[in-house]
This record gives structure tokens, sequence and C-alpha cells, in this order.
């Protein structure tokens, strides 16, 4: 054991014993994974370092499967959450760099290597028809709707989902800025960065695009974005 790593009195490591209270608080509260990252680290990890530990857990070998997906729940590893790590991971560094006036770049660059793998799983896992349009699971915190979105489509189909199109959003334009801050110190991330604004403008382009072939998730008259069903003729419904 690492002589600077605390230990509780029973000699268990603390981050062990923390990653174990947020797990038990997201069984108690089912909460997901995603949410359970915006609420669990801020509150229950006491520095900055044990917030990097826990983390990094979720990316470990042992956690995280080997074709790229993070674990979402106890009752379900193979579901799908909000991948809202790289948001988590660059939220820290800034507390970090704030407080100490440096940031860790090394944890920076950790967390970057292995939330690429989970992206690319996001993207040939999640993403079937290859139009930059998201399904997937709980990816809302508005989670009761018509269909179990964790499941298929009963009938078949596919549904395109706004939420989990939004969260890819989100996680392109997280990795982005992660990308940014690590090329500050080593030029070979640049390539990574234009990767990353590159699928956030394709993102954006599929959600609001109108052509023949694609029916935009906009609805103007309402100013929302919907769900699109997509029928296994073809035809498509946005409600």
């Amino acid at each position: 054991m690492n002589e600077n790593m605390a230990v509780t009195a029973h000699g268990r490591p603390l981050e062990t014993m923390i990653f174990s209270l947020c797990q038990m608080l997201g069984n108690i509260l089912g909460l997901q994974l995603g949410i359970l990252l915006f609420i669990a680290l801020p509150s229950l990890c006491l520095t900055t370092s044990l917030q990097k530990k826990q983390l990094l857990l979720f990316t470990k070998e042992w956690y995280m499967a080997a074709n790229g997906q993070i674990r979402a729940y106890e009752w379900n590893f193979s579901d799908v959450n909000p991948p809202v790590q790289a948001w988590a991971a660059i939220q820290i560094y800034q507390m970090e760099q704030r407080k100490t006036g440096k940031g860790d770049l090394s944890f920076l660059k950790r967390m970057f290597n292995k939330l690429a793998l989970n992206f690319t799983w996001w993207v040939n896992r999640e993403d079937s028809l290859n139009n930059n349009v998201f399904e997937g699971g709980f990816l809302g915190l508005d989670n009761i709707g018509v269909f179990d979105r964790s499941n298929d489509i009963p009938g078949g189909g596919v549904l395109e989902q706004v939420d989990g199109t939004s969260w890819m959003a989100l996680y392109c334009l997280n990795m982005l800025e992660i990308a940014l801050e690590i090329s500050l110190h080593d030029d070979t991330f640049e390539d990574m960065a234009l990767k990353y604004f590159g699928h956030f403008v394709f993102i954006a382009e599929a959600l609001n695009k109108i052509t023949e072939e694609s029916m935009s998730s906009w609805d103007e008259k309402e100013g929302f974005f919907y769900d699109t069903l997509i029928l296994p003729d073809g035809k498509k419904n946005t409600n």
C-alpha cells in the first residue's frame, strides 16, 4: 500500500471506502453513474487528490470494458449512462489549477486516453445509422417514456434520442477542451482537438438539418427538439 494513501480505522484505503459509499448511495437512491458523478464527487471527496483517484477508478481496466464501455450500475452493467466523465475530469483539473496555480497534466492525459476509448465505443455502438444522432438507454433526467429505452423498440425500429445526442455534443466539447489544455504543453494533441471539434460540428448539423433523406429533430412550431422513431420500413415519426 502506498504510504501516502489515507486509510480508515479498519485499515482500508479511504478512497476505496468513499467509492463504496458512492455506489451504495447510488443503489439506495436508484442513481445512475452519470448523475452520481454530478452529486457524489463534489460532496463526498474531501481533497482534489481524492477526487482524481475516485474518477480514475471509473476508467480502470477492471471497471471499464475492453471495448471502451463504462459500466452503468450493479443491476445492469451493460446499460448506458450519460457520458459525463470528461466533464468531471476537466472540472477537477481546473479546480486544482485555481487552488494551487498548477493543474495535474498527468491526470488529464490519463483520463483523456481512456475516455477516447469510451468515446469511440459510443460512436460505434450507439449511432447505429451512422448519422451522428445517438440512441442509448437512460440518458436524461426524465427517464419515463413510451418505450423502455434500455431495450429494443417493440416491433423493430430505432429511437434516435435528442438527450443522448446532446450528451455526445457535450462530450465532444469536453474532450476538445481537454485536448486544447494538453496541447499547450504537448502539441501532438492538436490533431485530437481538431477531431473532437469536427465531431461536435457533425452532431450539431445532424440535429438541425432538414433534407429529403433526413427530418430534423427540431419542431419549429413548438420550439423544441423531439426524439425520432424510425420504423423498420424507414418511415420516421418525431414526437
